[in-house]
């Protein structure tokens, strides 16, 4: 069924999350001299046409709506491909927010683009399929669409993507199949490794996310598979077969089924530009990264604020990065010279200076990988079941260790839920079951930004254990209130399973980031010191003078707020951490000179 409805243009911004888009922050998002009067005006009403279907090369129907200037003439189309049920583009941004990650249909339609927003096959109106997270009929579809929407009568030909989170990801698997009429793609916070990066970090499952997002977003799609409690026949019996949690739980290493799910950037032709969340660890960060770091096309990355989740949706929907993507899409989808890619290919916002710098590459040349090590010396700074020390200095003791016991499995059960978020505390494990290694206050700012790596000598008495650690920057002294937890934010984390660390690429390591196969683990010897190297994910955050740098170490979730909590079964045992001259544990952080 199609519908023809006009609409006027310049819908109402939402105001929300002012303690997000701060002016001072959010305008620093524009180079200086930004030309907003170069891009694409609004001239031109909207035409709606829904439910209008679409035929896959195996005859399966995929339903979309398109919205489109009410004027004649071809224009360029941009397609967000979701799978949260494409006629929920109306509520408002906040709650409903991941219904809202098209962005502003309207702001793009009015400057003379089509926006095509697709339901994937057996989800929302899409009559018939069943839906499979990025299985190979999916990734088809996203081609035979791309093809669809650009033979259409009101298209020029030129066919861009975009849309954050899923839509994002979505990105990446049609243009690894290379639709000829994809021109350009805009992935924004798109992980890449659904193994890696959602499901099994460092070889852990991440219960949290995985159960969560099924259960909440998907979920709902079911109801359309299903009978209801009357006996009234489901109106698509085929929606609801595909179950996430179950896949995750029968996938425990890196297979072929992850393996299908994991974009080979280097078949991307197009040019891209991609956008991540400095706070999105744990789902979407990595991925970004990882993504600039391997693409061969035109690329441009930035990586955003924010504090919490949900904030990246207020930025992608604000008025600053609506202007940078039409800029991006005027430039390759009109052929119009907006000067985008003459301007430093890389923007991140650096949490401390609050501001958003320009940069040549990523990982930034300037890089200095500079070592902190761990010493057993008291701190003072932090109350914890170790208070441990960092030093630029490598440690000169002949033996120095921590052992860690948990006697006991709720000592590392995991009670809390999540999400994503840098939290502004310190040690929140109320048992102060945890490690804690700190450096002296910093006595000049520093500037870290770019990937990490946990170098961690350790043994277990145990086959199997786990390795969570996380870096903060803790507030001065003089800001703590005595008897309460250390004020600091947590920036990022890493995770490591130490029956994974055999598994090991030397061939695809970096000297910044160690890679894992995942797909052999084996148990460790119980007394034998190893040396892991966990890959933490990659931050951006400016420590300022005075401030100290801290690292915690556990071998389980905190039991409160840490986001995608994981699963590692029962556990009893003792882990040693060790800091002496021949087992020198330490931190290699990305120090960006002044």
């Amino acid at each position: 069924m199609r519908q023809r409805i006009e609409t006027s243009v310049g819908r109402q911004e939402v105001a929300m999350y002012s303690k997000t888009l701060k002016p001072e922050i959010m305008r620093t998002m524009l180079p200086p001299g930004f030309p907003a009067e170069m891009l694409s005006q609004p001239q031109y009403k909207m035409v709606v046409e829904r439910d209008v279907m679409m035929t896959m090369r195996d005859g399966t129907q995929i339903a979309c709506n398109v919205y489109r200037p009410d004027a004649p003439g071809k224009f360029p189309a941009l397609h967000a491909a979701d799978s949260y049920q494409k006629d929920l583009d109306h509520l408002p941004l906040w709650p409903i927010f991941h219904m809202r990650e098209t962005n502003d249909i309207e702001f793009f339609v009015s400057r003379g683009y089509v926006f095509v927003h697709s339901d994937s096959r057996g989800t929302g109106h899409s009559p018939t399929g069943q839906w499979d997270l990025f299985g190979q009929e999916m990734q088809n579809d996203l081609y035979d669409m791309t093809e669809w929407i650009a033979a259409q009568e009101w298209c020029d030909g030129n066919v861009g993507m975009l849309g954050e989170s899923l839509l994002a990801w979505s990105q990446w698997f049609c243009a690894i199949q290379q639709p000829p009429s994809l021109k350009c793609i805009l992935p924004w916070d798109a992980g890449a490794d659904l193994y890696r990066d959602v499901a099994w970090h460092g070889g852990m499952m991440a219960v949290g996310f995985p159960t969560a997002w099924h259960m909440w977003e998907i979920r709902g799609h079911y109801r359309l598979g299903i009978p209801d409690r009357f006996g009234t026949p489901a109106p698509n019996p085929e929606m609801g077969k595909w179950d996430m949690v179950w896949h995750v739980i029968n996938h425990p290493t890196y297979d072929d089924f992850w393996k299908l799910r994991n974009p080979d950037f280097k078949r991307i032709k197009v040019p891209c530009f991609v956008v991540g969340a400095l706070h999105k660890v744990g789902l979407h960060l990595r991925g970004v990264v990882r993504g600039y770091e391997e693409l061969e096309t035109p690329k441009k990355m930035m990586l955003v604020h924010g504090l919490m989740d949900g904030d990246e949706m207020a930025i992608f929907n604000s008025t600053e990065m609506k202007l940078l993507m039409l800029r991006w899409y005027d430039h390759w989808l009109k052929g119009n010279d907006t000067g985008f890619m003459q301007e430093p290919p890389v923007s991140v916002f650096v949490r401390g200076a609050d501001e958003y710098r320009l940069y040549d590459d990523w990982p930034l040349p300037q890089t200095e990988y500079r070592r902190l090590y761990f010493n057993a010396a008291r701190s003072g700074a932090v109350e914890s079941l170790n208070d441990g020390s960092l030093s630029w200095e490598p440690p000169t003791e002949s033996a120095s260790s921590f052992s860690l016991s948990y006697p006991d499995p709720d000592w590392t059960h995991f009670s809390g839920g999540g999400t994503a978020v840098v939290e502004e505390n310190g040690v929140i494990y109320g048992q102060k079951r945890i490690c804690t290694f700190t450096s002296a206050p910093l006595e000049e700012d520093l500037q870290v930004t770019g990937n990490i790596v946990l170098v961690l000598y350790a043994s277990s008495d145990q086959q199997y254990t786990d390795f969570f650690c996380r870096l903060v920057d803790q507030a001065p002294d003089a800001e703590q209130v005595p008897g309460m937890p250390p004020k600091g934010i947590i920036l990022t984390r890493g995770w490591l399973k130490a029956s994974h660390a055999c598994t090991k690429s030397e061939e695809l390591s970096k000297p910044y980031r160690p890679y894992y196969l995942h797909d052999k683990p084996q148990p460790i010897e119980p007394g034998k010191i190893y040396k892991f190297e966990i890959e933490v994910w990659p931050t951006s955050n400016l420590f300022k003078k005075g401030h100290r740098i801290r690292i915690d170490l556990a071998c389980g979730d905190s039991p409160a707020l840490d986001f995608g909590g994981h699963y590692y079964g029962i556990k009893v045992g003792t882990d040693t951490y060790y800091h002496d001259k021949e087992h020198p544990s330490h931190i290699i952080l990305p120090v960006i000179p002044a």
